[in-house]
């Protein structure tokens, strides 16, 4: 059999190709293969005075609902002596691009509650300020003040649902998903219910104050994005 320079091209092409697809593997398997955090051990840390109880935030359909969603999911309700409640949510995948942490106050819609506009905050800490987003979450008689905070490849990630902008990190990050860089995604919900003959609470802020203090240096800087 003759071999021309169009059998050579097709060739050439094919082991490019097949190049570029083991290329592809070595990559996917390095990336998912990496540690994972184990969202368990963090969220059950918790500060002195709170205490774990159950309540409306540990949903299990819901938390079993989010595992087609997120690599990994944990969520906790917890109480101090006062009576307040706050629950919290932890969610993580390896491939923030593709399985990156949903807008909370949309995930609310969806689920039957009416949303304020969701707004940009700062929660100073003695770890440092913590950028957030926060919304109230209305649904018959009671109100449910929310903040929570993205960290994708280690940097804050808090976009609130500006179509253009999304698209735009969405670019940059599918660019560094080409060169190789797949980042990951860490999601933290913290919140609070209450009536709405109340005034808006802030013990989800308080919580989230106190545990971000007695964390381990390397869990602080995996939640707070450092």
């Amino acid at each position: 059999m003759q071999i021309n320079k169009y059998s050579t091209l097709a060739i050439a092409t094919g082991l490019l190709l097949v190049s570029s697809l083991l290329l592809v593997e070595i990559r996917e398997r390095l990336i998912f293969n990496k540690p994972q955090p184990d969202l368990e051990r963090m969220i059950s840390n918790h500060p002195d005075g709170w205490t774990a109880v159950s309540g409306p935030f540990v949903d299990p359909k819901w938390s079993k609902s989010l595992q087609n969603v997120y690599d990994k999911v944990a969520a906790r309700t917890y109480q101090n002596a006062e009576g307040k409640t706050v629950g919290i949510v932890m969610t993580w995948s390896r491939d923030g691009i593709h399985r990156d942490g949903h807008l909370q106050h949309i995930c609310y819609q969806c689920s039957g509650f009416t949303v304020s506009q969701p707004k940009h905050n700062t929660v100073s800490t003695k770890a440092g300020k913590l950028n957030v987003i926060t919304f109230k979450a209305y649904k018959d008689n009671m109100v449910e003040d929310v903040m929570y905070w993205r960290v994708t490849g280690g940097n804050a990630d808090n976009e609130t649902g500006d179509m253009l902008t999304l698209r735009f990190h969405k670019l940059i990050r599918l660019a560094h998903y080409i060169l190789g860089n797949t980042p990951y995604n860490f999601m933290v919900r913290v919140s609070s219910v209450h009536s709405t003959s109340y005034e808006p609470d802030t013990a989800h802020i308080d919580y989230t104050r106190k545990y971000l203090e007695i964390l381990p240096d390397e869990d602080r800087k995996l939640i707070m994005g450092q």
